[in-house]
Formats: C-alpha cells, sequence, structure tokens
C-alpha cells in the first residue's frame, strides 16, 4: 500500500536560503529508508497559506526559479508500506530550521496523511497529536493512531 506524507501552511510562512526541512517515517524505532526526504529552499520568498512546504520521500533544492510562479513545493513520493501491526509505532521525524520551537511549528502547520487512496488531513495543534520536542528544531510527531485507524479501515465503504 502506497505511503506518505506531507505538510501543508496554515498561513503565509516567510523562507530564507538557509531554510530546510528532512522529514523520515520510522515504524518501531526502525527508518523507513524510502520515506528520508530534504526540502531545501535556495530563495528568500514567501509559502502562502493551505500550500505544501515539505513532503516525504524525495530530495529537492528548490531556487528562484522555483518562485516564478506562486510556490508549492513537489508533492511527496509515496513508497509502500507491506504490513501494519497492531502494535507498531509509527512516528514521523521533522528536522528543521525553519522552527525551532513547537509553538509555532504546530500553528503553521497541518499534516496530510496518504495511504492507498485515502488521505487524512490533521493539524498539527490538534488536542490529540503528540509531539515530543527533543532539541531544537527536531520534532517526533506520533502517527500511530492515524495510520493503524487508516490501515485496518481501508476495506471499509463510506
Amino acid at each position: 500500500m502506497e505511503f506518505g506524507i506531507e505538510l501543508f501552511t496554515n498561513r503565509a510562512i516567510f523562507v530564507s536560503d538557509y531554510h530546510e526541512i528532512s522529514l523520515a517515517i520510522s515504524v518501531n524505532d526502525r527508518l523507513i529508508e524510502e520515506s528520508l526526504s530534504k526540502d531545501k529552499f535556495n530563495f528568500h520568498g514567501l509559502i502562502l497559506g493551505g500550500k505544501r512546504l515539505a513532503g516525504t520521500g524525495r530530495k529537492i533544492v528548490y531556487s528562484h526559479q522555483d518562485i516564478m510562479e506562486i510556490f508549492e513545493a513537489r508533492p511527496a513520493q509515496p513508497f509502500t508500506l507491506l504490513y501494519l501491526d497492531p502494535s507498531d509505532e509509527i512516528r514521523l521525524e521533522i528536522d528543521t530550521n525553519l522552527f525551532l520551537d513547537p509553538g509555532i511549528m504546530v500553528q503553521d502547520l497541518t499534516m496530510k496523511i496518504s495511504l492507498g487512496n485515502r488521505s487524512l488531513e490533521i493539524p498539527l495543534n490538534r488536542y490529540d497529536v503528540r509531539i515530543n520536542w527533543p532539541k531544537r528544531g527536531f520534532f517526533v510527531v506520533d502517527l500511530s493512531e492515524y495510520v493503524k485507524t487508516m490501515y485496518f479501515n481501508r476495506t471499509c465503504v463510506f
């Protein structure tokens, strides 16, 4: 089953030529290599609210040529998730110099989880989103309940 995560802006965000965001997904503390990504911004500009800021599974360096139109980061490159056990712990690791503390990050970002043909958008400032902040600019978002619910309900017809 195809799996990917994207981060979208809730409001306009200024980026500079030294900003970058790296994403990685781990299952039971094992890093999934196919999920590794880096979005590096080699321009000074504004990313409007509602636009994609980062996604898993690819490494891209954006330049001033990318802002000739309204800027939006490229979509995530999904990877295959073969099997999930109900006891699995799934986490998204965000390593960035754009947000150094969780208070600002959770106000500014919404996470979109895509699993197969389903997707779920979760504002990071929701009460049930668990985020660990082990150091400045590094965040670990617990995805376990969201992904497992989507995974185990994938055969349901709504």
